[in-house]
C-alpha cells in the first residue's frame, strides 16, 4: 500500500496533513479517482474539487479545481469507471443534500446526463446539527479493490446522516426505457434481476418475488415501499396488470402515472377503507366501492394526453373516466407507492431541525400489495420504435416541402407528407447528415409517385406525362426497384395495389405495356416475401407471374440446336438506351434479361414450393439452374473476366454494369474465377468514378462517345444501375464464400451516391449523371425532377444497416459499414415478418445509453449483440 500513492491519497483525512507520504497533503476531503483511457489518473474530492496526474497518482497538476458545470451541495462525490468503459459521478446535483444523481460520460471528462440514483427523502427520525436531509455521502467500489461479478455498479450512501443504504445500479446503466413493458415476474429468481424496474425498499417495506407476483410489504411507521416501471414516452398509452391487496382495513397504495419529470397526471388509491379510487383533480372517482382482500382484479388503464382523460377498467369492464389532473407532454413513468407522496423537504426547509419523531422505534400492521402481468403498450406515432422519436426527423419534410411549389401533386400532397411518413417508413439515424437527410428524402420523393387510380393505387416512374406510358402515366421498366424500395412501408396496400394495377388493371389482365421493358417483378415479389411474410397475398400472384413469365419465354429467346437458349433484348427495351454493346433494335442475350429471367423462374420455384405444388417447383428450379449454366458458359468473358453481352456471332467485348447484375440475384456459382469481376467496380479505370459507378468501363475507347442528353448508357452514373450494382454488391459480400471486395467498398460507393444526389446544393434524384462532376445531365428539365427509376431507402437498410431479408423465423444483420467509420445508428421501427426490429449500433454505449455494440431487438426484445460491427445470425429468433 505504501508504494501506491493513489492508496495514500485516501489517508490525507486520517494523517497529518503534513505527512510526506501523502503525495497532495492540501485539506481536501473524501478522495477517489479513477483511471482515463489514456492512462491518466482523475481525482475527486469533496466540493466536486478535482484534478489529474500523469503519473499515477504521485504528482498532481497545482490547479485542483471544482468540476466546471456540476452543481454540488457541498457533499461528496463519487466516481468510476463502468464495465462496459463508459464512467460515472454519482453526487446531489443541488445546493441541497437530495435527490441522489448519476451522471455518465464517455472519456470521464466529459459528462452530459443525468439521472436518479435516489429521489427520495425519508423523514428524519432524530434532529441534529448539520444532519442534512436526503441521501448523501455517496461511496462506491474503489478501482483496484475488485469487481463484483455482475459487473454493476454498487453504490453505499446515508439517508439523513442516519440509515445507510445500497444501491445496485444495472450496467449499462439506461438512462430511458425504449420497449414497451411485458413483464411476466415468475421467470425471475431475484428480485435483483428486475433491471428494468427502479426499487425503492427500506428494511421494514421490502420489494419480494412470490411466483407470479410482485409483493410489495410495509410494516415501516415512517417510510415506504416504492417500485416505478419507466417506459417509452408516450402520449396514448395503456397500462395493465393484476392486483390484489392481503388486506382491505389498514394501508395505502398509490399508483401513479407521470412525465420524464416526475409530474403526475393521474393516480389510482387502494385506501385503508378498502376502496380504489382514481384522483381527477380534487375529487375521486370510485373504481372499485369495496376490493376483497386476496382477490386478484385485473386493472386496465387507457390514458389520453391528448384528450386529458383517463379510462380505467376491471376485470375488462369500464368503472370510471376521470380527467387528467395536471398537463404532461407524455407519460413515461408507472409508479406502484404503499405511502402518500411525500413534499418535505423543500427549499425553504432550514438546514438544521432539533427535533424528534414520536415512536420512532415503533412499526404498524404489515401491509402488501402483489403485482403480476405488468404490460404497457400505446397507439402513438413512435409506437414500435425504440430509440428514435419520428417529430426528431420532421425537419426534413418541411424542408423538403420548401424547395419547391409541388406543380403535380398526386395521390398524397407534400401538406401530408409528414403524416404520411410518421404513419409508413422506419427510422434512421447516423452521424453522417447527408446519408440520413437523402434517407428521408427519398421517402419523401417515392410518396410523390403513389397515385390514385379506378384500379387502386398505382406507382409512377415520372409525375410529368410522357407519351410512351401506359394508361395512368405508368411505365414498367422500374417495377422491381419500386418494389424493392417500398417493401419496408407499414401499411402494405400502396404496393399491393401498385402491383394488381400492373396484373390486373386492364379490364381484369395485365397492363398492355407491362413487357415493354425487361422485368425482374417476380424475384422482387419473392424479395418482398422474405421481408413480410404474407404467403396468401403473394400466392395471388402466382398465375399471373407465372403467365408473364411464359410469354417472354416464347418470344425473347435465343434458338440453337432444337432447343431455347438465352433471352435476348434490345437495350432500350432493357432500360438502357446507347449502350456500347447493343442498339435500340440488336436482338442481343444481355446479362440484364437473363439475371432477371433467372431471378423470376427462381422467385416462381420458391412461390410454388411454398404453396405445395413441387411439379411446377420443379420445373421452374429446372429453367433457373439451364439459365445458371447458359449464363456461366456463354456470357462469361474469360480474357475479360466479366459476365458481357452476347452478340449472335462474338463477345461485345466491353464491360458494363450489367454484368454486374448476375449477383442481384445469386446466379454465380461461389467460385472464385467469377468474383474477380468485382475488382472491376474498386478500379478507376473500370467503374469506380468521383461521382459512382459507371454504367461501363471507363478504359474503353467507346466510353462516353454517345453524345449527351439522349439517355446514353455508354458510362454515365444511372442511379437505377447504382442501385442494380450495389444490391448485387451486398449479396456477393455476404453470400459468397471469399469475397475480393468488402465494406470499405461497399461503404465508399454509397457514399457517392449519397453525394450525388443533390443539384445547386439542394437533395435531388433524376436520370443520370457526369461522372466526373456530378452534374445532372438533365437536371434542369421538369421531367428529370423525382425521378423514381432507382432504390436508396432498401440499400440503406439491407445493405449498410444490413437487415439480410430470409423466409425462416432467424434474423441476419450485417452492416456494411468499416469498422470505425461511424460512432453510432439506428434503424428503428423497420416493419418485418409482422414484427418491428430494431438494430443499434453504438461504439462508447454514450449515444444511446443502451450498452456498447451492436444490438438487435424484435418487439422491444433483445434477440442479438456484438461489440464489435459484424455479422448477427439471431437463430429463430421471431414465433413461427
Amino acid at each position: 500500500m505504501l508504494a501506491n500513492p493513489r492508496i495514500r491519497m485516501q489517508w490525507v483525512e486520517e494523517a497529518d496533513r503534513n505527512d510526506p507520504l501523502i503525495p497532495l497533503p492540501n485539506e481536501y476531503k473524501a478522495y477517489n479517482d479513477y483511471t482515463l483511457p489514456d492512462g491518466k489518473v482523475v481525482a475527486l474530492w469533496k466540493h466536486a474539487l478535482t484534478s489529474i496526474s500523469e503519473d499515477g497518482g504521485l504528482h498532481w497538476r497545482d490547479s485542483v479545481e471544482r468540476a466546471k458545470g456540476f452543481v454540488n451541495s457541498n457533499a461528496k462525490i463519487w466516481g468510476q469507471r463502468l464495465s462496459d468503459g463508459m464512467y460515472a459521478t454519482v453526487y446531489n446535483p443541488s445546493e441541497f443534500r437530495w435527490p441522489l444523481a448519476l451522471s455518465l460520460s464517455r472519456d470521464g471528462l466529459e459528462y452530459n446526463t443525468l439521472n436518479l440514483v435516489c429521489g427520495e427523502v425519508a423523514p428524519m427520525r432524530y434532529g441534529g446539527n448539520y444532519k442534512s436531509f436526503g441521501p448523501q455521502y455517496v461511496r462506491g467500489i474503489q478501482e483496484g479493490n475488485g469487481e463484483p461479478k455482475d459487473g454493476d455498479m454498487w453504490l453505499t450512501w446515508s439517508m439523513n446522516k442516519e440509515d445507510i443504504w445500497v444501491s445496485h445500479v444495472p450496467v449499462p446503466v439506461i438512462t430511458e426505457a425504449h420497449s414497451h413493458a411485458s413483464d411476466n415476474f415468475d421467470k425471475y429468481k431475484n428480485i435483483s434481476e428486475l433491471r428494468q424496474w427502479n426499487i425503492y425498499a427500506p428494511k421494514a417495506a421490502p420489494v419480494s418475488l412470490d411466483g407470479r407476483w410482485l409483493v410489495l410489504s410495509d410494516s415501516d411507521k415512517f417510510d415506504y415501499a416504492c417500485i416505478e416501471r419507466l417506459v417509452p414516452a408516450s402520449k396514448e398509452l395503456r397500462v395493465s396488470f393484476s392486483l390484489k391487496a392481503m388486506q382491505n382495513d389498514h394501508g395505502l397504495l398509490q399508483i401513479e402515472f407521470m412525465d420524464d419529470k416526475g409530474t403526475v397526471c393521474s393516480r389510482l388509491d387502494m385506501t385503508a377503507e378498502g376502496m380504489l379510487t382514481c384522483k381527477g383533480g380534487a375529487r375521486y372517482g370510485n373504481v372499485i366501492k369495496n376490493y376483497e382482500k386476496g382477490r386478484e382484479y385485473k386493472i386496465e388503464c387507457v390514458l389520453s394526453v391528448s384528450r386529458r382523460q383517463a379510462d380505467i377498467y376491471v376485470d375488462g369492464k369500464k368503472a370510471v373516466t376521470r380527467m387528467l389532473f395536471a398537463p404532461v407532454e407524455s407519460i413515461c413513468r408507472v409508479k406502484f407507492r404503499t405511502g402518500e407522496t411525500r413534499r418535505y423537504p423543500t427549499v425553504d426547509t432550514p438546514a438544521d431541525w432539533d427535533g424528534q419523531l414520536e415512536n420512532t422505534g415503533d412499526s404498524e400492521p404489515l401491509a402488501q400489495w402483489a403485482i403480476a402481468s405488468f404490460t404497457t403498450s400505446a397507439e402513438d406515432a413512435d409506437n414500435g420504435a425504440m430509440f428514435l422519436k419520428y417529430n426528431d426527423f420532421k425537419h426534413y419534410a418541411d424542408y423538403f416541402n420548401g424547395m419547391e411549389d409541388e406543380n403535380i401533386a398526386q395521390a398524397i400532397p407534400n401538406s401530408e407528407a409528414w403524416q404520411w411518413m410518421t404513419d409508413n417508413i422506419p427510422l434512421f439515424e447516423c452521424p453522417q447528415k447527408n446519408f440520413e437527410e437523402i434517407y428521408y428524402y427519398r421517402w419523401w420523393t417515392l410518396r410523390k409517385h403513389i397515385k390514385s387510380t379506378p384500379e387502386g393505387y398505382a406507382m409512377t416512374e415520372f409525375l410529368v406525362n410522357r407519351s410512351y406510358a401506359d394508361k395512368y402515366n405508368l411505365i414498367s421498366s422500374a417495377v422491381g426497384h419500386h418494389i424493392h424500395e417500398a417493401r419496408w412501408l407499414r401499411n402494405p396496400v400502396y404496393l399491393d395495389e401498385a402491383v394488381h394495377t400492373w396484373y390486373f388493371g386492364n379490364q381484369g389482365g395485365a397492363m398492355e405495356k407491362l413487357r415493354n421493358y425487361s422485368s425482374w417483378i417476380a424475384a422482387s415479389l419473392w424479395d418482398r416475401y422474405l421481408a413480410d411474410g404474407r404467403k396468401e397475398w403473394l400466392l395471388g400472384m402466382a398465375d399471373a407471374l407465372e403467365k408473364e413469365y411464359m410469354a417472354w419465354d416464347a418470344d425473347h429467346r435465343w434458338h440453337g440446336g432444337g432447343r431455347s437458349t438465352l433471352f435476348w433484348q434490345a437495350d432500350v427495351q432493357d432500360a438502357m438506351e446507347e449502350t456500347i454493346s447493343g442498339g435500340r433494335r440488336k436482338k442481343y442475350a444481355r446479362p440484364s434479361i437473363n439475371s432477371y429471367m433467372f431471378g423470376n423462374a427462381s422467385a416462381l420455384s420458391n412461390i410454388y414450393a411454398l404453396a405445395g405444388d413441387k411439379a411446377k417447383s420443379d420445373e421452374y428450379r429446372h429453367r433457373a439452374d439451364t439459365l445458371r449454366l447458359l449464363v456461366q458458359e456463354r456470357l462469361w468473358n474469360v480474357s475479360h473476366e466479366f459476365f458481357e453481352t452476347l452478340r449472335p456471332d462474338s463477345s461485345s467485348n466491353v464491360r458494363e454494369a450489367i454484368g454486374f447484375l448476375p449477383w442481384y440475384f445469386n446466379l454465380p456459382a461461389d467460385d472464385a474465377k467469377y468474383g474477380k469481376a468485382w475488382l472491376q467496380a474498386a478500379d478507376p479505370n473500370g467503374f469506380s468514378a468521383p461521382y459512382g459507378q459507371t454504367t461501363a468501363e471507363q478504359r474503353h475507347p467507346l466510353f462516353r462517345t454517345h453524345g449527351t442528353g439522349k439517355c446514353e448508357w455508354d458510362g454515365a452514373v444511372w442511379p437505377f444501375a447504382s442501385s442494380q450494382t450495389l444490391t448485387a454488391m451486398a449479396n456477393y459480400i455476404n453470400d459468397y464464400s471469399s469475397p475480393v471486395v468488402g465494406d470499405s467498398l461497399y461503404f465508399a460507393e454509397m457514399q457517392k451516391y449519397v453525394e450525388c444526389q443533390y443539384h445547386r446544393g439542394r437533395p435531388y434524384i433524376g436520370e443520370y449523371l457526369d461522372e466526373t462532376t456530378g452534374y445532372w445531365l438533365k437536371g434542369d428539365q421538369e421531367r428529370s425532377r423525382y425521378y423514381n427509376h432507382s432504390t436508396f431507402c432498401d440499400l440503406v437498410i439491407t445493405g449498410l444497416v444490413g437487415l439480410r431479408p430470409r423466409a425462416d423465423n432467424t434474423i441476419e444483420v450485417h452492416p456494411l459499414i468499416p469498422e470505425g467509420k461511424w460512432d453510432w445508428f439506428c434503424l428503428d421501427n423497420l416493419p418485418y415478418h409482422g414484427h418491428r426490429l430494431t438494430i443499434v449500433y453504438d461504439r462508447y454505449g454514450d449515444h444511446y445509453h443502451n450498452g456498447t455494440g451492436l444490438s438487435v431487438f424484435a418487439d422491444g426484445k433483445l434477440i442479438g449483440h456484438s461489440e464489435k460491427i459484424g455479422k448477427i445470425v439471431c437463430d429463430k429468433a421471431l414465433p413461427l
